[in-house]
C-alpha cells in the first residue's frame, strides 16, 4: 500500500484525499443530520404533547382542589356542626341559626368560588331539623344511591363519584365527604356537585390537531374531544399496547401521552398527530446536496490541476537557477507561488553569503594556525625565564620573592592555557590564592584574605577568571584611605541548588545610589563610567558578560554594600549536584 501511494502523483493523492476525507464524510454527515432532524422533531412533538397534557392535568386538578376546599369549609365548620348536632326546636334561636347562618353558608360557598359548582347538599342524620332551602336533606335520600352503603362502611372520609345523567351534558362529578363531630358523632354527608364539562373544561379546549380521551378505572370512556380517531387506534393503559415504564406511545401516525388525574381516579390520554415525513422534499434535498458536492469536486480538480502546473513551472525555474550559479529566479506572481519564489531567492542569497563566509573563515583559520605555531615559543620562553629568576632569588635567600615568582609563573600558565573556557571551582580558588600571595608581597600583613567553601562544591565546573578580578577590584578600591583590609570569599548552595559565591571586603563601601545604578547596568550590560568613579572596572564588566553568555541573562553580577562599612559582589551559577561526590570537609584558606 505504501509503495503504491509513493508511485501516485500528487494530483491523484489530493483527489483521493478529497473523496475520502470530504465527499464521504459529508455524505454520511448529511444522512446523520437527516436522522437527527427527524429525532428532534419527534422529541419536540413528545415534549409539547407532554407539556399540554400536564397543563390540562394541573388545570383539572386545580379545580378538584378548589371543590375539595369548598367541601372542607362546610364539613368542618364548627357552627354548622353544632347546628346539625343539637336538637332543633321551634324557638327563635334554632330558626335564626337555620335562616341566618346554615343556609347562607352554603349559598356563599357557591357564589364566591372560581369553579362553577352546580349544587351543594348536606344530608343530615338529625331528623329534628326540617329539610329545606334546597340544600338540607335527610340522609335516607342517599341510601338509594349505589355508592352509599360502601362509602359509609369504608374508613375513607371522602370520595369522588361519577354520576351519569340522561345526556352527556348532564353528567356530574360529586365529591362526598362524611361530616363527623369532634366527639365522633356522625352528623351526615356533604355532597358537592359539579358538571362534568365544567370540571373537565381544560380538556375540551384543545388544539384542532389533537384529540383527548378521559377514561375511568374500568376503561370506560367518559369524555372524547378533538379529531376523531378509531377506537382500535387508542392504546389501552395497563396493557401490552402501553408499556408500564413509558409515559407515551407512538401508534398509527399518532403520539399518545397519558396522565392520571389525582382524586377522581381518571386517566387522561392526549393524542397528537405526528408531523409527516416530507420524503419528496428530503429526496430533492439529498440530490441537491450530491450535485453540489460533484460540482465542488470538479471545481476543486480544475483548480488543483492549475496549481500543479504552476508548481511544476516553479520547480523548473529553481533547477535552472541552481545550474546557473545561484542566479535569482524571476517573480511573476504575488500569490503563494510568488512568496515561495521570493523565499527561494532569499535562500540563494544566504547560501551564497554562507559560502563566502566559509571561504573567508577557512582563510583566517589557516592564518591563525600559522600565527599560533609561531607564538608557541613565547610562553615557554617566559615560563623558563621566570623559573631562572625564582631559582636565583632562592639561592640569594630571597625566599618570599622566589615564592612570588613561582606563583606568578603558575598564574601565567593558568592564564595562557586556552584549551578550555571552563575549570573547576577548586582550580579557580587555587589561582586566586596565587594572586593573593603576589599581593601580600606589596601589602604584607595589612591584607587578610579568608576563603570558606565546602569541599563538596570544589568539583563544580565554572568559567575561568571570575574570582581573581573581583578580589583585585576589592583590594584596589578597599585600601583607599585605610591601613588594612579583610576580604572574604564564601561559597554555598542556595535554596534552588545554585552555586552562590560572595566576595566581601570591609573597605570604603559603596553609596546606595551608585549601588542601584551599578546593578542596573550589570543587568542591562551598559558599562559607561559613573561620574568621578571607576568602581565598575572593565574586569567586572567582562565577568558579567561571560556569566550572562554562558549561563543566561538571569545570572548577572550583583553588588551590595553600605558606604563606609563594606562592599560585596555576588555570583550565582546553576549547577548539577547529582554528579558531585559526598565530601564532608570544608575548603578553608586564611591568608593573614
Amino acid at each position: 500500500m505504501r509503495r503504491y501511494m509513493n508511485t501516485m502523483s500528487l494530483k491523484s493523492k489530493i483527489t483521493l484525499a478529497f473523496v475520502c476525507f470530504i465527499l464521504l464524510p459529508f455524505g454520511i454527515l448529511g444522512m446523520y443530520s437527516y436522522d437527527q432532524s427527524q429525532r428532534y422533531m419527534r422529541a419536540q412533538a413528545i415534549s409539547n404533547s407532554q407539556t399540554t397534557a400536564k397543563q390540562i392535568k394541573y388545570a383539572i386538578e386545580n379545580k378538584i382542589d378548589l371543590i375539595e376546599s369548598v367541601s372542607n369549609n362546610i364539613t368542618y365548620n364548627y357552627r354548622l356542626q353544632s347546628f346539625l348536632g343539637d336538637p332543633y326546636s321551634a324557638d327563635d334561636i334554632s330558626l335564626d341559626n337555620y335562616f341566618n347562618y346554615a343556609s347562607p353558608l352554603l349559598n356563599y360557598a357557591m357564589l364566591f368560588q372560581k369553579v362553577n359548582i352546580q349544587k351543594i347538599s348536606v344530608y343530615m342524620t338529625n331528623k329534628t331539623i326540617p329539610e329545606g332551602f334546597g340544600a338540607f336533606y335527610y340522609e335516607e335520600k342517599l341510601r338509594k344511591e349505589p355508592w352509599y352503603d360502601a362509602f359509609i362502611r369504608s374508613e375513607s372520609k371522602s370520595r369522588w363519584l361519577f354520576r351519569p345523567g340522561a345526556a352527556p351534558s348532564d353528567d356530574l362529578y360529586s365529591f362526598a365527604q362524611k361530616m363527623i363531630a369532634i366527639d365522633g358523632k356522625e352528623l351526615g354527608v356533604t355532597v358537592v356537585d359539579v358538571n362534568a364539562r365544567e370540571l373537565l373544561g381544560p380538556a375540551i379546549a384543545i388544539d384542532g390537531k389533537q384529540s383527548i380521551r378521559i377514561e375511568d378505572e374500568r376503561r370506560t370512556v367518559l369524555a372524547l374531544q378533538g379529531r376523531p380517531i378509531e377506537d382500535g387506534d387508542w392504546p389501552l393503559l395497563g396493557t401490552g399496547g402501553w408499556p408500564a415504564d413509558e409515559s407515551y406511545v407512538r401508534s398509527g401516525g399518532h403520539l399518545f401521552v397519558a396522565e392520571s388525574l389525582n382524586g377522581v381516579r381518571l386517566s387522561l390520554i392526549l393524542a397528537t398527530e405526528m408531523p409527516p415525513v416530507l420524503m419528496s422534499l428530503q429526496v430533492a434535498t439529498n440530490w441537491a446536496f450530491i450535485a453540489t458536492l460533484l460540482v465542488l469536486l470538479y471545481a476543486f480538480y480544475s483548480m488543483l490541476k492549475m496549481m500543479l502546473r504552476k508548481m511544476k513551472r516553479s520547480i523548473e525555474q529553481m533547477d535552472q537557477a541552481i545550474e546557473s550559479g545561484f542566479r535569482p529566479i524571476p517573480i511573476e506572481r504575488n500569490d503563494e507561488f510568488g512568496v515561495i519564489s521570493e523565499r527561494f531567492n532569499l535562500l540563494l542569497g544566504k547560501v551564497t553569503g554562507l559560502m563566502a563566509d566559509a571561504i573567508r573563515k577557512e582563510t583566517i583559520h589557516k592564518d591563525a594556525q600559522l600565527i599560533a605555531l609561531q607564538s608557541q615559543i613565547n610562553p615557554h620562553f617566559i615560563y623558563n625565564t621566570l623559573d631562572i629568576f625564582s631559582a636565583k632569588m632562592e639561592l640569594a635567600g630571597q625566599f618570599d620573592v622566589s615564592e612570588a615568582m613561582t606563583d606568578f609563573g603558575k598564574m601565567m600558565r593558568y592564564n595562557m592555557d586556552g584549551q578550555s573556557k571552563f575549570t573547576t571551582l577548586e582550580a579557580e580558588l587555587r589561582h586566586l590564592e596565587q594572586y593573593v600571595s603576589l599581593q601580600r608581597v606589596k601589602y604584607g600583613d595589612r591584607l587578610r584574605v579568608r576563603i570558606d567553601v565546602p569541599a563538596s562544591l570544589l568539583p563544580i565546573r565554572v568559567i575561568k577568571f571570575i574570582l581573581q578580578p573581583i578580589v583585585e577590584n576589592s583590594i584596589k578600591h578597599g585600601f583607599f584611605q585605610r591601613d588594612s583590609l579583610t576580604v572574604e570569599v564564601v561559597g554555598s548552595l542556595d535554596a534552588a541548588g545554585r552555586l552562590k559565591i560572595v566576595v566581601r571586603d570591609d573597605g570604603i563601601g559603596i553609596a546606595e545610589q551608585r549601588l542601584t545604578l551599578l546593578n542596573e547596568r550589570f543587568r542591562a550590560s551598559q558599562y559607561a563610567p559613573i561620574a568621578g568613579s571607576d568602581r565598575e572596572s572593565i574586569g567586572l564588566g567582562n565577568i558579567n558578560e561571560r556569566l550572562k553568555l554562558f549561563y543566561g541573562t538571569e545570572y548577572p553580577l550583583r553588588m551590595n554594600g553600605v558606604e563606609g562599612r563594606f562592599a560585596e559582589t555576588e555570583i550565582t551559577i546553576p549547577c548539577n549536584m547529582e554528579s558531585l561526590e559526598e565530601i564532608n570537609h570544608v575548603y578553608r584558606v586564611d591568608h593573614r
